[in-house]
């Protein structure tokens, strides 16, 4: 074998050569596992969300059956004076929802736990119906 220049460059470009449709073919199979994975999350994150949304489906036929059933033992002023809130009660309503808002600080995830540390935070954890302001 003749080991000079000629044959030196020839090999490091083998060698280059190798090495750079070696890594194509690695990353192309990192690419199609990383698609994998992310379509099986996907489909995970489908289910839950399916699943969360009968719940809540599910409870709010309940609410409404329960309510079904209380309706006709209430006077008919009560639930016309539900239909249509006081101004008083309703400000207090409106300042309720204002004062659990999320910080604009805060990621808008969504998420309770977000909402549960604005009310630890605030001490209104024991009593969510009363305004502060």
């Amino acid at each position: 074998m003749i080991i000079d220049a000629k044959t030196v460059v020839f090999t490091f470009v083998i060698i280059g050569v190798a090495i750079y449709f070696g890594l194509g073919a690695i990353r192309s199979f990192a690419l199609s596992i990383a698609q994998e994975n992310h379509d099986a999350n996907l489909a995970m994150d489908m289910t839950e969300e399916a699943r969360r949304a009968k719940r809540e489906r599910d409870a709010d036929d309940a609410a409404t059956a329960a309510f079904a059933k209380v309706e006709p033992l209430l006077p008919s002023s009560v639930v016309a004076k539900g239909a249509s809130l006081p101004l008083g009660k309703a400000s207090a309503i409106t300042a309720m929802a204002a004062a659990t808002e999320l910080p604009q600080s805060a990621p808008s995830s969504g998420n309770a736990l977000n909402m549960t540390a604005v009310l630890n935070e605030r001490g209104d954890e024991e009593n969510p119906n009363t305004a502060t302001i």
